[in-house]
């Protein structure tokens, strides 16, 4: 008798475990399955040396121009919900501003790093989106070249856009599925900023005297 209700209880733990594990909402950082929207070199005074602008991104040294052979990476700022109207804005496409309110993804999926064409990727696993019941959540896609964005000399960003996470037996729900197209850039030098608001205050000062 005791060993039955043991095995009952063995094996209510078991479907509720699994029952949790399928009400995870899984996302994976995939924009090769779902044609696009591409990865690519941006232009404008920001252009990386020697890249073809609009062209998909690639780790050869041929593609990256000047800076030589690179290691991209794929990542992702998230958020529970629909706040893509919150969110900070970044007409540069390469700061760090329009993260504001969401948070950046780590652990097990959260970042890949492999190539199935120029300019997408396709992932090393899932994502469980923590906390995640049901309904949207926001994503900010990210691309980088050194050990995390912030840091990156070359990178950029998407605009915040919303994905519905797979919670079934099925696949998880592809990142490309709503994201924008996105350029990744040349960070300016802090002496480059400093030098343009020296600049941009001389000629304020300039326009006041006259």
């Amino acid at each position: 008798m005791k060993r039955k209700i043991l095995a009952s209880i063995i094996g209510i733990a078991a479907s509720l475990a699994v029952t949790s594990a399928h009400a995870q909402g899984r996302i994976a950082l995939d924009n090769y399955n779902t044609y696009g929207p591409d990865v690519v070199y941006g232009g404008g005074a920001n252009k990386m040396a020697g890249t073809t602008t609009g062209a998909g991104i690639q780790n050869s040294a041929a593609a990256n121009g000047s800076a030589g052979a690179l290691t991209w990476k794929m990542g992702f700022y998230w958020a529970l919900g629909d706040v893509t109207a919150s969110v900070g804005s970044d007409a540069s496409g390469f700061g760090t501003s329009s993260f504001s309110g969401l948070t950046l993804g780590t652990g097990t999926g959260s970042t890949t790093t492999l190539f199935a064409l120029p300019g997408r990727m396709t992932p090393v696993a899932d994502f469980s989106v923590p906390g995640y019941v049901s309904g949207p959540v926001t994503l900010e896609i990210i691309e980088y070249s050194g050990a995390d964005y912030a840091s990156s000399q070359y990178r950029g960003h998407s605009a915040a856009y919303t994905i519905s996470p797979a919670t079934g037996t099925g696949f998880a729900t592809l990142t490309g599925v709503g994201m924008s197209s996105f350029g990744v850039f040349a960070v300016p030098e802090p002496s480059t900023f400093a030098l343009a608001g020296l600049g941009a205050a001389a000629l304020l000062a300039f326009r006041r005297k006259k």
